[in-house]
């Protein structure tokens, strides 16, 4: 839970350590006439991928992956893009692009947090040096752009890898807020505990920082499974008021019952070890 100082000012949760290393940026509209985006505000896509790009892990593929997920970003037009496993430059020379191109007319920005390598306590590299993490790419329409804020941050608790575990939120004031998180594969009780560090701690805290009230997003590798009969079932790091969506494995996206689930599918991208997960949404 979060902290009130002496200033009375709202200090983070013991849960999270807030870092300094994030990255975000933003991108004025390309004005190059039509995209795959549906422009009706109602409908909300979000699109979760995990793309095993380090150039270390055995499901990594010399790269395909990032050409695969960024055609079902221009194909899909999500309007958030949660992505783990990835470099630096993946983002900034295809990923947020590909969303820009789907959207032409319209702002779109990226946040942007390295994982944390316990040897170094930099970030942690992929095998090219890039910067290694995740990733959140939104969109916002030309009309409704205002603010963009964003935060990045570690989990307290934490398995004894190397790869430090952290989280990337990102919020566009009047609009929504999205986060994405590539949780502990190694222990599932760590996994479980850094679920609800983000989720009942790490949102919340974030949205009352920046004045966002509603329409959060949170999508991920949670490294968990819907399980009844688990202890460290997911749905239990599920907050009142939000509804999850997960595809069958441990990619899971949840959101803020302002939204209303649509539908959710499948994307097949044949070059990592999960599939894309896209949930489509509803909002007055």
């Amino acid at each position: 839970m979060s902290r009130i100082d002496d200033s009375g000012a709202i200090s983070a949760p013991s849960s999270i350590k807030i870092l300094n290393s994030l990255i975000k940026t933003t991108f004025p509209p390309l004005k190059k006439g039509s995209g795959s985006g549906n422009t009706n505000p109602t409908i909300f896509k979000a699109l979760q991928l995990n793309l095993c790009n380090s150039g270390f892990a055995g499901c990594y593929e010399g790269g395909k992956s990032i050409g695969e997920g960024g055609s079902a970003i221009r194909t899909l037009g999500p309007n958030v893009v949660t992505v783990n496993e990835i470099c630096l430059g993946d983002v900034t020379k295809y990923l947020q692009p590909d969303l820009a191109a789907a959207w032409p007319n319209d702002y779109t920005f990226f946040a942007f947090q390295p994982a944390i390598d316990r040897r170094t306590n930099g970030a942690y590299k992929c095998k090219n040096g890039d910067q290694y993490g995740d990733v959140v790419i939104g969109r916002v329409g030309a009309a409704k752009w205002k603010v963009f804020t964003a935060h990045g941050g570690q989990y307290a608790n934490q398995d004894s890898g190397n790869e430090i575990r952290t989280f990337a939120c990102a919020g566009a004031t009047g609009d929504y807020s999205v986060c994405t998180t590539h949780l502990s594969s190694k222990d599932a009780n760590i996994a479980f505990a850094q679920c609800k560090a983000l989720n009942f701690d790490a949102v919340p805290y974030f949205n009352s920082l920046d004045g966002n009230a509603g329409h959060t997003i949170i999508g991920g590798d949670l490294n968990l499974k819907y399980d009844t009969s688990s202890a460290v079932n997911v749905q239990k790091c599920v907050p009142n008021g939000y509804t999850r969506k997960g595809d069958g494995g441990v990619q899971h996206i949840t959101f803020s019952n302002d939204f209303k689930f649509k539908s959710s599918s499948k994307i097949s991208v044949l070059y990592t070890d999960h599939p894309g997960w896209l949930v489509e949404m509803t909002r007055a």
